[in-house]
């Protein structure tokens, strides 16, 4: 739990770095699940898959906030800017130890159409990658309140039914497996640890076969691959990332029928 707290400080250091344009900030990546048990169900004990990357989701088009650019902002405090690419813009990355906690962070923005991915300058040197379906969490978010190490910050986190739906429709498009695994097990540990959201998640997943219904189809026809028995892919790479000890009274077969179980059912609700 230390190291959770460690790792987590290091986020709020972020956030408070960028306070000024939380406003405009999605929370992204694998924070989300931790934020939703935090302060959505207000459970500090959960252990959920912890990263030291931050993804930061913005629009195509940031407004300067005050006077400081994001940029600024970031760099004013150490971090150093890394290029993870060639191309014009060149994709950034900021990298450094804030507070004591090495973090990295990523800005994303949304993929227009069926254009190849690309990286965009959403404000003044500031670079952010292009993905598709990112959009599904920019339109569909909702507030938290986080009081934590003396701040008061209200972020933007996806609504839970965008968060699986994304990542739904983005598992098959990674190249690694683990990261695979990642969008897999995120899903599920939502699922599973957060009964008391299952009904909105449900809501929100009707809504968007309304919203997006060609989007539904892939994201449906995704997970019906990934779980057609107990033994496929699907359930194979969210074992792998189930923590020692989380199932400890569960056996092999008994952990693959229960995540089997749990998105066959989800599923079986699906229209």
């Amino acid at each position: 739990m230390m190291e959770n707290r460690l790792v987590s400080s290091g986020l709020i250091d972020i956030l408070c770095i960028l306070k000024p344009y939380l406003s405009q900030i999605v929370i992204g990546g694998g924070w989300v699940p931790h934020l939703y048990n935090r302060y959505l169900q207000n459970d500090s004990k959960m252990e959920p898959l912890f990263t030291r990357d931050i993804d930061l989701l913005v629009q195509k088009n940031l407004p300067v906030i005050g006077k400081k650019t994001v940029d600024h902002l970031l760099t004013e405090t150490g971090m150093i800017t890394i290029f993870k690419s060639r191309s014009t813009p060149p994709l950034i990355l900021y990298q450094g130890n804030i507070g004591g906690h090495e973090v990295e962070v990523e800005f994303l923005t949304h993929q227009e159409g069926s254009n190849p991915a690309a990286v965009i300058e959403v404000q003044q040197g500031l670079h952010a990658e292009a993905l598709r379906y990112l959009s599904v969490l920019l339109e569909n978010t909702i507030t938290l309140e986080i009081n934590e190490l003396g701040s008061q910050l209200i972020v933007k986190v996806p609504t839970p039914a965008a968060y699986i739906f994304n990542k739904g429709l983005t598992f098959t498009r990674r190249k690694e497996k683990i990261k695979k695994a990642k969008d897999l097990y995120y899903i599920f540990d939502m699922l599973s640890s957060i009964p008391s959201i299952k009904d909105e998640i449900m809501n929100g997943l009707l809504f968007f076969e309304n919203k997006y219904p060609k989007w539904f189809k892939t994201f449906k026809k995704n997970l019906t691959a990934a779980f057609h028995d107990i033994y496929s892919d699907g359930v194979l790479w969210t074992i792998s990332q189930c923590s020692a000890g989380v199932y400890i009274n569960l056996d092999d077969d008994q952990l693959k029928q229960y995540i089997y179980g749990i998105f066959s059912k989800l599923l079986n609700e699906l229209p």
